[in-house]
């Protein structure tokens, strides 16, 4: 993966199921951070540099949260899309926050 572990500004967290809707559609999410998330079973349309709006985030088997989170795809692969946020709202923050803590993964969730 080149390094990707040692630049990652968050950990990944992979045991909690999320799902993420975006572009009409939900996803269930590979591994997920405070940062984006990963998909590897993705058929869309989205490229590389896209922007994009994640409408909705949540557990698998629960209501989706509604957020607003401007976006941007920064990779995509045969079948896999990786979707960094560029800004979380309240809804999203808590939600994520709750959910890292909830995995086990990290309590120090974000730099001061």
């Amino acid at each position: 993966m080149h390094g990707n572990e040692e630049r990652r500004k968050h950990p990944r967290a992979e045991r909690m199921g999320l799902v993420v809707r975006f572009d009409g559609e939900t996803y269930k999410v590979s591994n997920w951070s405070m940062g984006g998330f990963l998909l590897d079973d993705y058929h869309g349309h989205l490229s590389t540099g896209a922007l994009v709006t994640v409408a909705g985030l949540g557990c698998q088997n629960a209501e989706l949260q509604d957020v607003n989170l401007p976006a941007r795809v920064v990779r995509t692969g045969e079948c896999t899309i990786a979707i960094n946020y560029l800004g979380l709202d309240a809804n999203a923050y808590e939600f994520l926050t709750s959910a890292l803590n909830q995995s086990g993964e990290m309590r120090n969730l974000v730099e001061p």
